[in-house]
């Protein structure tokens, strides 16, 4: 898959980071420590491409409605079962997105896979996972300013 072009990368902690999370930090070890404030996040540009964009390696899975009508459904990989109709609909060795023709789009079933750009907003949806962490930060931030509220990350083991 193309490389996400990260927000925030190569931060690493924060200089004024507790002694709890910088120990904790530490221990867990890991990669791609980082930190971001509200205001950060607020001059996101969400509908970005978060990819260089140049090879859609990301497909997007469009779903049928009861009108029949196709709607966006969630980014996902290629499912193994459309590499023979990929190659059969855009021809030999192009079973990837990235090889497709930009209005290519293969069915399965009732659904549609369309290659995509993906966004800020694709990967981190604002009613995502992500969701509960925005809502304690904007609700902070309100309080004490958009620089003052910021959350420490780190990844991996």
């Amino acid at each position: 898959m193309e490389p996400v072009k990260s927000l925030f990368a190569d931060r690493d902690l924060p200089f004024d980071v507790s002694d709890p999370v910088r120990a904790e930090a530490d221990e867990y070890g890991g990669h791609s420590r980082s930190w971001f404030s509200w205001q950060d996040v607020s001059a996101v540009d969400w509908d970005a491409p978060c990819t260089d964009g140049r090879s859609r390696h990301w497909v997007r899975r469009w779903l049928r409605d009861s009108e029949g009508t196709v709607v966006p459904g969630e980014l996902t990989v290629l499912p193994g079962e459309l590499y023979e109709p990929a190659e059969a609909a855009f021809g030999e060795g192009n079973i990837a997105p990235s090889r497709w023709p930009e209005d290519g789009e293969l069915p399965l079933g009732s659904d549609v896979y369309r290659p995509v750009v993906p966004t800020y907003r694709d990967l981190v949806p604002p009613e995502g996972p992500w969701q509960p962490v925005w809502s304690v930060m904007r609700t902070l931030a309100e309080l004490h300013g958009e620089e003052n509220v910021r959350t420490v990350v780190w990844f991996g083991g």
